[in-house]
């Protein structure tokens, strides 16, 4: 079984959140320890969320999960044969305003997004990051299961 982890499932926000109540929770532990076990369990589960692509070659089954502390959800499903592992670079830009002056900034980046598509043309997202060369090293051992070259679009 492989298993390409796409990245974590809430955005900064969220999980700055979660660790902000996980600390003020602990001051509830003299007066009310339930409140600390819940709140630390909910900012727990978090914090570790993510989500990713799981393929089995050998039973030709793979599934896109979302998992919550070593806990994965999601749905096996079978496949015939996969019909090629790409990547494509895309851009994306930000604009940022002042706020008194109204002037703008825009900044771009580069991503490079990994891409697996079966012989039915169902085609799925297995990560997405700025370093290409850390995307072919997570893609590689895919790969070399399921007997097909990574194609280099970027």
């Amino acid at each position: 079984m492989i298993g390409i982890k796409y990245g974590l499932l809430l955005p900064w926000t969220f999980r700055l959140l979660a660790a902000c109540a996980m600390i003020l929770g602990l001051s509830a532990w003299q007066t009310n320890p339930w409140v600390t076990i819940t709140i630390g369990v909910a900012g727990f589960f978090a914090l570790v969320a993510h989500e990713g692509t799981e393929i089995d070659p050998a039973t030709k089954t793979y599934r896109e999960y979302t998992s919550f502390f070593l806990f994965k959800t999601g749905k096996f499903e079978s496949y015939d044969h996969i019909k090629k592992i790409f990547i494509n670079r895309s851009i994306e830009s930000q604009q940022l305003y002042t706020a008194r002056t109204s002037h703008s900034a825009t900044f771009e980046y580069d991503f490079y997004n990994a891409y697996l598509k079966f012989s039915n043309g169902e085609k799925i997202h297995l990560q997405k990051t700025k370093n290409k060369e850390k995307l072919m090293a997570t893609l590689k051992p895919l790969s070399e299961a399921v007997r097909v070259e990574v194609t280099d679009n970027s």
